[in-house]
């Protein structure tokens, strides 16, 4: 080895004899004694290696994309809900153009340009690390969608949901930092005072988020519930149980969206649990005279015939009082499901009209007249005179009588 040229690596500092090399000679050291990738192949030109490294790995990520669509394509239909189909389905696009975006960075490296092009390379390593955190998200969504399609209940999957997006953005955002090398010590000595202005500023998302927290382990409802506020009476379904906010399907085809605040701090009442039906109470009335028994017979027919109204446990008629001018009843029967419960009634009090209608079964209705007393007519007088008029109360079918008892 010549002294003094550049493959002189005997320059050492000796102290307590121990040699140490200098740092600069030793990484050139390495680099000169592991030869770099054309070197071993026996091509001089490191561009026709990048050349054969670009077409390999568009040739690899084609074979992925097209293999990929045609086993997709040629899976069964009983298939859809598997989850494995639903893991190569999410995985597939990541996959190809993740072997598209390596064949660029080792172009880079058999170029020797990785530390000359800090910013390209930190796009590339940007759009793998983005790529990749979509893909995740992407997962997740489709896992809950498995999960709900499955026979199995999974009662965590909504706060599973929550909790994958939060640890996917803030480790992609950690990735990120590292990536660019971002110095993040000026925003860390602030986060006391950033902390306390964050907190105030967000105090409803966070109060949100502790709600959404609190629903889930009080096991308040899940997805496909129907629930009902007290305090507004907003009535519907549960389709999505988010991070800030809880999503309900209204029975006109609406979608509100509703604070997990609002749901933590009010009553809610949920129609499903424990079982998916809900029983309504429908009023009935019946002239006085009519017999007590052949009503119930006629109501307990009637829900027989509705198919929404659940055999067991069997309806019941509560002969609930004698009202004012009205034998009054209690029809009380299970529904099917909770949003049903408007057309149940419907077709229980039509098929109520009809048989009573066909019995002869009168249904009392609120009545007034009003009768007047006729002064004698002057007959200088075109006009006549009429007394203050006298108005009956309310009765129920019965006759009201005038001043004279007539």
């Amino acid at each position: 080895m010549v002294a003094g040229s550049r493959y002189d690596y005997t320059r050492w500092v000796n102290t307590d004899q121990t040699t140490v090399l200098d740092m600069a000679d030793f990484h050139y050291l390495a680099n000169t004694h592991v030869p770099a990738p054309f070197d071993t192949i026996g091509i001089e030109n490191p561009w026709v290696i990048v050349g054969v490294v670009l077409v390999a790995s568009y040739i690899v990520a084609s074979l992925v994309e097209w293999g990929g669509k045609e086993l997709l394509h040629r899976s069964d239909s009983s298939s859809t809900t598997s989850f494995n189909r639903m893991f190569f389905e999410v995985i597939h696009t990541p996959l190809y153009l993740s072997i598209g975006l390596l064949g660029v960075y080792l172009s880079l490296v058999v170029l020797d340009f990785v530390e000359s092009s800090f910013y390209f390379v930190g796009a590339l390593l940007t759009a793998f690390v983005v790529l990749w955190a979509w893909a995740a998200l992407r997962l997740g969504n489709r896992w809950i969608e498995y999960a709900h399609s499955s026979e199995n209940n999974y009662k965590f999957a909504p706060v599973f949901k929550n909790a994958w997006k939060i640890v996917t953005v803030i480790g992609s955002g950690l990735l990120l930092v590292s990536i660019w090398d971002l110095e993040i010590t000026p925003f860390l000595a602030s986060a006391g005072i950033l902390g306390i202005v964050i907190g105030l500023a967000a105090q409803e998302t966070i109060s949100n988020l502790i709600g959404g927290v609190s629903l889930y382990f009080d096991d308040t409802y899940e997805v496909g519930d129907v629930i009902l506020l007290d305090d507004d009476g907003l009535r519907g379904a549960v389709v999505d149980i988010g991070i800030r906010s809880t999503t309900v399907l209204t029975r006109d085809n609406v979608t509100v969206t509703v604070p997990n605040s609002v749901l933590n701090s009010s009553q809610v009442i949920n129609q499903s649990t424990p079982q998916r039906r809900t029983r309504m109470r429908i009023p009935i009335t019946a002239e006085y005279g009519t017999d007590y028994r052949k009503v119930e017979q006629i109501l307990l027919d009637v829900c027989d015939d509705v198919s929404l109204i659940h055999d067991s446990p069997p309806p019941q008629v509560l002969f609930s009082e004698f009202g004012d001018s009205a034998l009054v009843f209690e029809l009380r029967a299970f529904v099917v499901h909770p949003l049903k419960e408007k057309s149940a009634i419907d077709r229980v009090n039509r098929r109520v009209y009809d048989e009573f209608s066909d019995a002869g079964i009168g249904i009392p209705f609120p009545q007034r007249e009003l009768s007047f007393h006729e002064s004698e007519i002057d007959p200088n007088s075109s006009e006549s005179t009429i007394n203050k008029p006298n108005i009956d109360s309310a009765n129920y079918g019965g006759q009201s009588h005038n001043d004279d008892g007539h």
